[in-house]
């Protein structure tokens, strides 16, 4: 017969182990997403978000229910705490690399649109787009037909 403090342990145990899987696989797909993001394919992310959200809110879960009882990690092994921490600073890692691949992006595309706004307006001769002015009067658009 087991005891209430041994099945509490195995409960531990296989709380601690999907912790590490659900990690892994995050972690997995942020290897996959910041290799896309460097090679400048942001497009083929896009199937990705699905298990990344699934995954994202079953690892808030476990987080969250470990942070309102740490005693249902109690009985787990130094080991497997020791893999948790480790595969969790690698996937936080992971993490912030994708933010500074996303930043940058953001801050590129900003960076563009100011620019070719400043120079529609110069070119124009209106203000600027920071301005706090009244935009001029859209352009014209002349389609071409016979193209």
């Amino acid at each position: 017969m087991t005891t209430q403090a041994q099945t509490a342990g195995s409960d531990a145990v296989e709380r601690i182990r999907s912790l590490i899987e659900i990690t892994e696989s995050l972690s997995n797909i942020f290897i996959e997403e910041n290799n896309l993001l460097a090679t400048q394919r942001s497009a083929a992310i896009a199937p990705l978000q699905a298990e990344k959200a699934r995954l994202a809110a079953a690892y808030a879960q476990e987080i969250r229910n470990i942070a309102a009882d740490r005693s249902v990690v109690d009985g787990a092994d130094a080991g497997l705490l020791a893999k948790l921490r480790t595969i969790t600073k690698t996937f936080e890692e992971r993490a912030a690399d994708q933010y500074a691949f996303l930043d940058g992006a953001r801050q590129t595309a900003e960076g563009v649109v100011k620019a070719v706004a400043d120079e529609a307006a110069s070119a124009r001769g209106q203000v600027s787009y920071d301005s706090d002015a009244s935009p001029a009067e859209p352009a014209p658009i002349i389609l071409d037909e016979s193209a």
